[in-house]
């Protein structure tokens, strides 16, 4: 049975391992080295600290994807504009679980905090994503491109936004 629930701590390792593939193999993240398990332990306690939720997905134990609201910028203008991130495991896709995921933490953010939820997605590989997005009720507002470098090409970026108070499609 499949699960989405608030990540805990020891959740941490799985996210670490999941983001190290999409590190070292993709474009979808422009990090060049992978983050260590103390610094996704920091993150999940600022986002859960920012009133922001940072979900798992699991099955039979096994955490197979995550997905969290985290700061857009740190302006004090854009408090309330947030930009999800989510990330499946590579052995996870085509079963709908980044559809629930997403679902699912679009349903978890408090609208006293989260006004705007802005998607920024690499053009390169990206079409699953933004068509995820899409499904979503986030609107391309924008492109950037040659904004990120990696793995020897120059990398643009699509930006998608969606109110929270938007109804999903």
């Amino acid at each position: 049975m499949v699960t989405i629930r608030p990540a805990a701590p020891a959740d941490c390792a799985a996210v670490a391992d999941i983001y190290r593939h999409y590190v070292e193999h993709t474009v979808a993240t422009f990090d060049y080295e992978a983050p260590a398990v103390a610094t996704w332990e920091a993150k999940l306690a600022a986002v859960v600290a920012a009133g922001r939720p940072f979900l798992v997905v699991e099955e039979q134990g096994v955490v197979l994807g995550f997905a969290y609201l985290g700061s857009f910028r740190d302006k004090k203008a854009y408090e309330r504009t947030t930009e999800d991130t989510i990330y499946l495991h590579p052995d996870a896709g085509g079963r709908g679980l980044g559809s629930a995921l997403l679902g699912a933490l679009i349903d978890a953010a408090d609208p006293a905090n989260v006004r705007q939820i802005v998607a920024v997605i690499s053009a390169t590989g990206g079409d699953a994503s933004i068509a995820l997005h899409a499904r979503h009720g986030f609107v391309e507002v924008g492109r950037t491109p040659e904004v990120g470098y990696k793995f020897d090409q120059w990398i643009d970026c699509v930006y998608m936004q969606r109110p929270l108070d938007r109804p999903v499609a």
